[in-house]
């Protein structure tokens, strides 16, 4: 699985702290995605689902808790994700766009850096 910390560090960057619960949750999401981006095709079996067993909560729990970090973010830092997601975005992004995002974001700059 990819570095945790390239990942944490990615989402400091956006604002997300430690201090929301969704911060965890989006991380282990991110890290799936990353070991295998087919999983966001379909994001509540094979996202979701596996996050929600390892943080011991449901899996609606996991999307509104990404959701509410996910409205954080465009809150605090619009620019900032739109920059990350490399094309202008016009409101908070949903969950797997969040994830899609960060995911890209991550991939790409992580083969820039190889």
């Amino acid at each position: 699985m990819m570095n945790t910390q390239i990942i944490s560090n990615s989402l400091q960057s956006l604002g997300i702290s430690k201090c929301y619960k969704g911060y965890r949750q989006l991380l282990l999401s991110v890290e799936l995605a990353l070991d295998d981006e087919s999983r966001l095709i379909s994001i509540t079996e094979n996202i979701y689902n596996p996050v929600s067993v390892i943080c011991n909560c449901n899996c609606n729990n996991i999307e509104r808790n990404i959701r509410t970090v996910a409205q954080h973010t465009w809150k605090v830092n619009s620019e900032k994700l739109s920059e990350m997601a490399g094309y202008t975005l016009y409101s908070s992004p949903s969950v797997s766009e969040l994830i899609s995002i960060l995911v890209t974001y991550i991939d790409r700059n992580n083969r820039m850096n190889t």
